[in-house]
């Protein structure tokens, strides 16, 4: 376990180290100049000339990856528009010229946005998706089989933006019944905290959800057709208690990895959710950088999201490791 361990590991090292030279190269090829923007529009050649070079963006390409790496381990002093050296400690994700902040800074900063909503979203799926799946192969063919089955079809195929705006217009403007969608610190008030991420959580939950619940049931009525589950069933085992003990645990592997990329994911920004409602969270920064050329923030923030991704995709292969030991030989 320990081999498979280091070796899982090693592998997430330089897959992030390949997304960060990605996305630093997409950053240099990018039509847009982070020095005109950072002087803003009012400035003269020369201008753009010496923020340019206070940037350090007249460096080769190379050189400029490498101070980057060195910030991310150490960090590192940025120049301001201005000449001023700017602070950025280690994990630096650069400046953002447009926030006047560090990237990191601005992203911490809405973290808890995002945190928020993954969380309520992730407890969607659980208990509705993978419920929903573990109900349905047990009532195969049922009239209830039947009917999850078709509001996973539905979920699965209805768009976020599409189900936002609706439930949006209809359970907030139309009816009354909810509060606007907004965020409130869980510590300021609990229950305005929960009622204005009760919608976007359930709307991003049954989205994902539906997707859960359709392989989960695939997958439970696959494994309980396998020998070791018909001899435990012959043996004199519950029904329940064989599906919990022996068929959850067959069918979990290709659930628990799906699961950690979609963690991963949402951790990363939840970028059309986060807009629908108005959440300032990660993905809406990301979004309000692409609009506003903010280059750097861009850059972090794709990092932030494969960070999460590579993470948790690496715990949900050391979890089906434990549980299928085939898989550490492979």
């Amino acid at each position: 376990m320990l081999t498979y361990l280091t070796r899982r590991a090693l592998q997430s090292v330089v897959v992030l180290l390949a997304i960060s030279a990605t996305a630093f190269a997409l950053f240099y090829a990018a039509p847009s100049d982070p020095a005109t923007i950072a002087c803003g529009p009012k400035c003269d050649a020369a201008q753009v000339t010496a923020v340019r070079h206070s940037m350090g963006l007249d460096q080769p390409i190379l050189t400029q990856y490498a101070d980057y790496l060195r910030g991310l381990v150490a960090g590192r002093t940025i120049s301001d528009v201005d000449g001023t050296a700017i602070a950025c400690p280690a994990p630096c994700l650069g400046y953002s010229y447009t926030l006047h902040e560090p990237v990191l800074s601005a992203i911490t900063g809405r973290f808890p946005v995002t945190l928020s909503l993954a969380g309520g979203a992730l407890a969607v799926i659980l208990v509705v998706g993978i419920g929903a799946g573990f109900v349905s192969a047990l009532r195969r063919g049922s009239a209830g089989d039947r009917i999850l089955s078709g509001f996973t079809l539905i979920g699965a195929s209805v768009q976020i933006y599409f189900l936002g705006y609706a439930l949006q217009y209809l359970l907030v403007y139309s009816t009354g019944w909810l509060p606007l969608p907004g965020y409130t610190p869980p510590g300021e008030d609990p229950g305005a905290w929960l009622s204005g991420l009760l919608l976007p959580c359930l709307v991003l939950g049954f989205v994902n959800a539906a997707v859960f619940a359709r392989l989960s049931r695939a997958q439970l009525l696959e494994v309980m057709h396998e020998g070791y589950v018909r001899t435990a069933r012959g043996k004199g085992l519950g029904t329940l208690r064989t599906h919990l003990k022996y068929t959850a645990r067959g069918a979990a592997a290709p659930i628990v990895q799906l699961l950690g990329l979609e963690v991963g994911a949402l951790l990363g920004g939840a970028f059309i959710t986060e807009t629908v409602f108005g959440l300032s969270g990660v993905g809406k920064l990301a979004v309000d950088a692409v609009t506003q050329n903010d280059l750097p923030t861009v850059v972090g923030t794709v990092l932030i999201a494969a960070f999460f991704v590579v993470v948790f995709v690496a715990v949900a292969d050391l979890v089906v490791a434990w549980l299928d030991p085939r898989v550490r030989v492979a």
